[in-house]
């Protein structure tokens, strides 16, 4: 299985304990933190697959704009080549004409440096997916020991990990319109504070997890059509999308166990 099938996995049995556990259990309070861990369970595996999905869509416009000069290059490219060839028909009646000579000299070094662009707008796009794409497996490890993870310092280690994922992306992924938004070591410390003084496994369960998926969220939000341009943008978006997320989640879940 490749790591993506492996968080699933993980995911899919932490959910079956869980729901084990909600229906053994009789405490109202466990119980809450139980269905509040449930529901950041299907919200990690949808946030993942949406940060995937997202990627191939910011995929799909680069290589529409990268398309779109591509035909313009080529079409001057072979318009240079018509024109080349004309002057190389001209040269043959009169092969000591060094205007025409020069002329075809300047034609070919056009025609290169179009090639060349062409060339560097391949690499460009590779280079533009590659930091996001990357990011995939190491996420998908990440969520795979969250679902995992059987004490607080396994959550812990997943809390410190997943903000270390946000704070390369927002590093690495070009064409941001600002860098270094995000405090990576005051969110870190902020969320294993939360996350520590929580009394119940669950309820700290819980609390990492709402953290995991806020940072899938906002790693999504940098390879979207209109990534922030700062960092109360990038926290209202964000605590925007989970919150939905969630609550659609919640709502869900509620309506098949009524």
């Amino acid at each position: 299985m490749n790591p993506t099938e492996k968080a699933e996995v993980a995911l899919n049995t932490r959910l079956d304990r869980l729901q084990t556990n909600l229906r053994e259990t009789s405490s109202d309070t466990a119980r809450q933190f139980l269905f509040q861990s449930l529901v950041i369970c299907v919200g990690l595996g949808e946030a993942l697959t949406n940060y995937v999905k997202q990627i191939g869509e910011y995929a799909q416009m680069r290589y529409s704009q990268l398309k779109q000069t591509q035909t313009t290059l080529t079409a001057e490219h072979a318009a240079l080549l018509t024109s080349g060839n004309e002057l190389l028909e001209r040269l043959k009646t009169n092969p000591s004409d060094r205007g025409i000579l020069q002329e075809i000299e300047g034609a070919k070094r056009d025609m290169a440096a179009i090639q060349k662009t062409l060339r560097r707008g391949a690499d460009s796009l590779q280079r533009d997916l590659a930091p996001s794409m990357a990011m995939v497996e190491e996420l998908a490890v990440t969520v795979r020991r969250f679902g995992e993870a059987g004490e607080r310092n396994e959550l812990k280690r997943v809390l410190e990990t997943v903000v270390e994922h946000v704070g390369e992306l927002y590093r690495r992924q070009p064409d941001l319109p600002a860098k270094n938004l995000i405090d990576t070591a005051a969110w870190g410390k902020s969320a294993v504070s939360e996350m520590e003084q929580t009394s119940d496994f669950y309820e700290a369960y819980a609390s990492a997890g709402y953290q995991v998926v806020r940072a899938i969220e906002v790693m999504t939000l940098a390879v979207s059509q209109s990534p922030p341009v700062s960092a109360d943008e990038i926290s209202t978006r964000a605590n925007a999308a989970v919150a939905t997320r969630l609550k659609a989640i919640a709502e869900r879940l509620a309506s098949v166990n009524r």
